[in-house]
């Protein structure tokens, strides 16, 4: 299998599954998040099943164009979960930007001598509006963190001011799921009120907190993590420890903070939005630039590499366009030019 594997390899031909393996290995060296790695990992395996499945394909050499747009096609009339769901247009989008990621990788590995991509276009993904929360479902959130009366009062208090530091985070910072569960104890500067961030791309970055947003973790970290430490066995408090802790003491994982925001969305009975902590981060982010705050602040904030990213933000809140169109109304214009008539000419006809 292997010398065959070899063989291929040097006539320029190459197991779409190695290449898989070989480009997320590629990815893994160079620090990708695992979240990228994940979805590259998914999306491609699933498109290596179903070209083998339909087109009888295996190898690399033999995949055409026709076979992206069948992919994509296959992607936007597959029910997903139940019956008439489908993928939404930017999942099928996240799709084909992992397969032409691939496809580029082959090309330039010289294992894809000629592209394929280049006569393929992804679909058009339509512009949504994503409603984010207000503040009286900011207020409801925090009061929703109040955990289950049925466990023990101290065990209860601790999750309690643990959920509400985590809301507290993510609403005030802006910072991502993934960055949140990252955080360890040396993350975490009380004395500047700063968090150390790591980004994606494998950047670290200082984010500011604003000091109401930084009480509820000093609360969690001062007087109720040392508990949740000690029911995993941990008495001693190290810098890399992590910052946000299970009921059982381990590290809080993305699972754990999901299932949190599941709770949250139950106790609140909050409809026609999503209950997630990216919906908190676009909270923060569309209400600071409501406010007047510098795109470009806002944008350092977020950790986005371009200006263009954090205006999408902008986009999604209508508060400072009404603020300004009920300024410059044309129906408030009642005089437009000079205020003296003096007709239309010097003649009678």
């Amino acid at each position: 299998m292997l010398k065959e594997a070899c063989e291929k390899e040097r006539e320029g031909i190459m197991d779409i599954g190695i290449a898989i393996q070989d480009f997320i290995t590629v990815h893994e060296i160079e620090n990708h998040s695992p979240y990228t790695i994940r979805n590259y990992r998914r999306h491609l395996e699933n498109f290596r099943a179903w070209v083998q499945l339909v087109y009888g394909i295996v190898d690399t050499d033999a995949i055409q164009v026709t076979h992206l747009r069948g992919w994509v096609s296959h992607l936007q009339k597959k029910a997903v979960g139940r019956l008439d769901v489908y993928m939404s247009d930017r999942t099928v989008n996240q799709y084909g930007v992992s397969l032409i990621a691939f496809c580029h990788w082959l090309e330039k590995e010289g294992v894809m001598e000629k592209s394929v991509t280049e006569r393929f276009k992804l679909p058009r993904v339509e512009q949504k509006f994503v409603p984010t929360f207000t503040p009286d479902e900011v207020e409801k959130l925090l009061d929703a963190c109040e955990e289950d009366k049925s466990l023990k009062p101290q065990l209860r208090k601790a999750l309690t001011a643990r959920n509400r530091a985590i809301l507290s985070v993510l609403i005030d910072t802006g910072i991502r799921l993934s960055e949140l569960v990252g955080l360890r104890l040396c993350d975490v500067d009380r004395d500047l009120r700063l968090l150390i961030v790591h980004r994606k791309g494998n950047k670290w970055q200082q984010v500011p907190i604003s000091r109401e947003g930084f009480k509820p973790l000093h609360d969690y970290l001062t007087k109720h993590r040392p508990y949740l430490a000690a029911l995993g066995g941990k008495t001693v408090a190290r810098k890399e420890d992590a910052v946000f802790l299970s009921m059982t003491g381990e590290p809080l994982t993305d699972g754990g903070i999901w299932m949190l925001f599941y709770r949250l969305r139950k106790r609140t009975g909050i409809t026609g939005k999503r209950v997630s902590p990216y919906n908190c981060r676009r909270y923060m982010a569309t209400t600071q630039l409501a406010m007047g705050r510098s795109p470009l602040d806002v944008q350092r904030q977020m950790g986005h590499t371009t200006l263009k990213m954090t205006n999408h933000y902008a986009s999604l809140t209508v508060e400072q366009l009404q603020k300004s169109h009920e300024r410059y109304s044309p129906l408030r214009a009642k005089h437009m030019g000079s205020t003296e008539a003096f007709g239309t000419g010097y003649w009678d006809e």
